[in-house]
């Protein structure tokens, strides 16, 4: 069995104030396609396997929000985690719960994880791609990752290293696939140049493909308890205990699948992705989402500007409801909801999650 886990449990901080706890990023529309971020990854995700194979992981608070969005699948496949333990959490939970409700062993079934947050405009290069990732990993006892070719020295994303003279792996899909060498966290710009100047670095997109064996092989030898974890929590879902499924899942510690289990496995592999790819992390990210007027800026919601360049305006409430005007700026951000203005330079949009924190600590209930 072939199934897809799309990871949606973030909060989308960044997209504040439009992004809320209990209506995150996912649910947000951002790139013009007139969709949300999750209901276009659950349609890319119809082209590879049917929607009863389609899961979405998600925090308990957000469950009924993706659930009444109505996105094709069953109801029951949008799975809550217990408790908030980052992505290595959220797979080793998804991958139990997947276990525990089709009774197969680890090594019948292929899990493709995907991620809720990606722009990827043309389908059918990216439904080709990952259906050469699924099918990689059901014939190779390693963890498969897609690697997304630089376009520009990124410094918001990871990297991940091919050997140099690296040569591509036999492959029944014909796909190119290579053995990773290292990956590398956001680099600094002058690392990032360099990277790009090897040719041998490509952009980690977050998107991971492996026989469930496999997973529960490699987390064996990178991190022997999460691996037990699997295991005791699958029994717990099997017997559907879910307390004390919630009692194992609660010991798990806090860490993304990277620091878990990708940087320390000893079989990892990559495919070059052959699609457009964007991660939509920060109001920026628009830039590249959204079409833009002769002076470069993107206008949402019909606001007025006078002498603005290469700016965004976002009006969520609309011209009708809110009038919104702004007047010469440049390479700024500004951002209009019903209970909250947002107003930052576009080359520090990542520092809207600490607008967030402190919002927080001073008890605004606009979060």
């Amino acid at each position: 069995m072939k199934i897809i886990v799309i990871m949606a449990g973030g909060a989308g901080e960044r997209f504040w104030p439009l992004s809320r706890f209990t209506h995150p990023k996912q649910l947000l529309t951002l790139t013009g396609s007139g969709q949300s971020l999750l209901e276009e990854a659950v349609e890319r995700s119809m082209a590879l396997v049917p929607p009863a194979n389609i899961y979405i992981a998600t925090s308990l608070h957000l469950q009924k929000a993706i659930q009444d969005a109505d996105l094709g699948i069953p109801a029951e496949n949008v799975i809550a985690e217990p408790c908030k333990r980052n992505t290595a959490g959220c797979l080793i939970y998804a991958a139990a719960t997947v276990l525990a409700r089709t009774n197969l062993s680890p090594e019948e079934v292929t899990m493709g994880v995907l991620t809720a947050d990606q722009r990827i405009p043309d389908t059918a290069p990216f439904v080709e791609t990952i259906g050469a990732a699924l099918e990689s990993a059901e014939n190779n006892n390693a963890l498969i990752t897609i690697g997304i070719q630089p376009v520009r020295p990124e410094t918001g994303y990871g990297y991940i290293e091919i050997a140099e003279n690296a040569t591509p792996v036999a492959n029944p899909s014909g796909r190119s696939l290579f053995r990773v060498a290292s990956f590398r966290e956001k680099p600094k710009p002058e690392d990032a140049a360099k990277y790009i100047a090897s040719g041998r670095f490509l952009w980690n997109s977050g998107m991971f493909f492996w026989r469930l064996s496999s997973f529960q092989n490699e987390f064996g030898k990178a991190n022997p308890v999460m691996a037990e974890t699997l295991e005791d929590l699958t029994d717990a879902l099997m017997a559907k205990d879910q307390d004390r499924a919630a009692k194992i899942f609660d010991a798990l510690p806090n860490i993304s699948i990277d620091y878990a289990l990708m940087e320390k496995a000893t079989n990892v592999m990559v495919i070059p992705g052959n699609f457009i790819w964007d991660d939509v992390g920060a109001w920026d990210a628009l830039c590249r989402t959204f079409p833009t007027d002769n002076k470069g800026n993107i206008r949402i919601g019909d606001p007025l500007l006078i002498d603005c360049v290469d700016s965004i305006v976002y009006n969520a409430p609309g011209q009708k409801k809110m009038a919104v005007a702004v007047a010469g700026l440049k390479d700024m951000v500004v951002v209009v909801n019903d209970d909250a203005v947002l107003v930052i330079p576009k080359d520090r949009a990542q520092d809207v999650r600490k607008i967030v924190t402190a919002l927080r600590d001073r008890g605004a209930t606009q979060l």
